[in-house]
């Protein structure tokens, strides 16, 4: 499973804290742990298997709603505990990777009106848990946790600082946009109002990333509007393959720029790869989905 094949459309309400201290940025690349173990739960939802061939996932969260396309099993786990990279995910039953699913659900307006009073990444941390309940129900999830070191980046500042193209917006207008992340498969991501632990945590477990999780520690604060270009890992090979003589000419707007290259030159920010201490998943049980 690769996001960079999937066309995922994230509608956030808000964007992750911004992370600066070593020992709390570690903790960025666990996984989250409900400190009520009486988690929220959707108040009707169903769960279906995808009767389309699409390229998905689309996910979507709106007010009251949460809904997914054509997503994997792994892809809702992803999101429900958190996960950045496909490092921390089993590999097995196979079949937790290769059927795809369509899920749509609703809170209550009491739930709406509740959530509308927390901060932003208490928001968005309810849908997460949200999303753990439903597969625990539905498919009868059982997940414990290991730890395990793993190849991360770090999300830092280039040697100039950042560039003019990430553009942070006023606090007054933080408080009512929406953050914004769309694109990525086509080597274009469209930012409005996200932080860059938002980000980091957006581009984590793609191939551009080496399928690694992605820790912010630029120390920006605040919220971003930004876009970012360049040449997807796939189109980095077919235009390898296409000057050798191998393949077919590249795509049009395939200009052989990475993404390393295009997040220091358009934007003034770095990979830094190291290891670190990484909590991992471990499925003790699965089901395939109950009905509805």
């Amino acid at each position: 499973m690769h996001k960079l094949k999937c066309r995922v459309i994230l509608l956030f309400f808000a964007a992750v804290l911004a992370i600066v201290a070593a020992p709390l940025r570690m903790a960025r690349a666990q996984l989250p742990h409900p400190q009520n173990p009486s988690a929220p739960a959707f108040e009707v939802a169903t769960v279906k298997q995808s009767a389309t061939d699409e390229i998905g996932p689309n996910f979507m969260l709106a007010p009251a709603r949460f809904s997914v396309n054509s997503a994997p099993l792994t892809e809702l786990i992803q999101f429900a505990y958190d996960v950045k990279s496909d490092y921390q995910l089993p590999k097995s039953p196979a079949w937790i990777r290769s059927e795809k699913f369509d899920l749509d659900a609703r809170i209550t307006d009491a739930d709406m009106d509740a959530m509308k009073k927390l901060p932003p990444d208490r928001k968005l941390d309810q849908y997460r848990l949200m999303v753990r309940s439903l597969l625990e129900d539905r498919f009868n999830l059982k997940v414990s946790r290991q730890m395990k070191e793993l190849p991360i980046y770090e999300l830092v500042l280039a040697k100039n600082g950042p560039k003019p193209a990430l553009a942070p917006i006023s606090p007054e207008s933080q408080m009512w946009r929406t953050p914004t992340l769309s694109g990525f498969s086509h080597g274009e991501v469209k930012a409005g109002a996200v932080s860059m632990a938002l980000f980091a945590d957006w581009i984590s477990g793609k191939p551009d990333t080496d399928d690694r999780a992605v820790v912010d520690a630029t120390g920006l604060k605040g919220s971003f509007d930004f876009t970012l270009s360049w040449t997807p890992a796939n189109a980095q090979a077919a235009l390898t393959d296409a000057a050798s003589g191998r393949g077919a000419a590249a795509t049009p707007d395939a200009s052989g720029v990475s993404l390393l290259t295009a997040l220091e030159e358009q934007l003034g920010l770095k990979f830094v790869p190291r290891r670190a201490p990484v909590e991992v998943l471990v499925i003790d049980h699965v089901d395939q989905p109950s009905s509805n």
